[in-house]
């Protein structure tokens, strides 16, 4: 598969992924999610996101215990990064031989809090409230085996999703959770 026609397949299921979760709603835990290339299975070629087996409970990890203060989702998934590219990397090779066909793209489905004064200006700018604590957001990221880094985020009550997609020279793309992706992905091609 060309990596235009791959990219295109990958914004598809990264929007499929985003739009389920929206019709769920909110207060839903992160998934981390293995983008499946089963073209040589069907005619028009097809992308499946299949969640990694992940023990829920490491998502509860973020609240702090008699406080509002919460730690961002990122921090367990570099936990969970450490883990699987270690200790348990020969379940991750097992399950990533289970799949359908390869791995061609990581992703990470998470909610959170935009503190950006951008994120800020976008809310009110859409009528949407701006809490003191910051924009509630959902975010789609995601890293592709062409080195793409994509984020869909939908801010909560818009109904439009913003959609970037990093080419591989592009160095915005050096943030926590594209570093725990690729690691991630690197691991499944290990």
């Amino acid at each position: 598969m060309q990596p235009e026609r791959r990219s295109t397949l990958i914004l598809t299921a990264l929007n499929a992924v985003e739009a389920l979760a929206e019709t769920k709603g909110w207060g839903a835990y992160p998934a981390l999610l293995a983008l499946v290339d089963s073209t040589a299975h069907t005619i028009v070629g097809s992308i499946n996101a299949e969640e990694l087996p992940i023990n829920q409970d490491v998502w509860r990890q973020h609240t702090v215990p008699g406080t509002r203060f919460t730690l961002p989702y990122w921090i367990g998934l570099q936990a969970i990064t450490d883990t699987l590219t270690t200790v348990k990397f020969p379940r991750l090779r097992a399950w990533t031989r289970e799949q359908i066909g390869p791995v061609i793209a990581m992703a990470f489905l998470a909610e959170g809090l935009d503190t950006s004064d951008a994120g800020r200006r976008a809310a009110a700018a859409h009528g949407l409230p701006v809490d003191p604590d910051g924009v509630p957001v959902r975010a789609v990221s995601a890293c592709d085996i062409d080195g793409r880094f994509y984020q869909l985020l939908r801010t909560r009550g818009a109904d439009t999703v913003s959609t970037t997609v990093d080419h591989p020279d592009a160095r915005t793309s050096a943030g926590s959770v594209a570093v725990s992706l690729r690691r991630l992905l690197n691991a499944t091609h290990a």
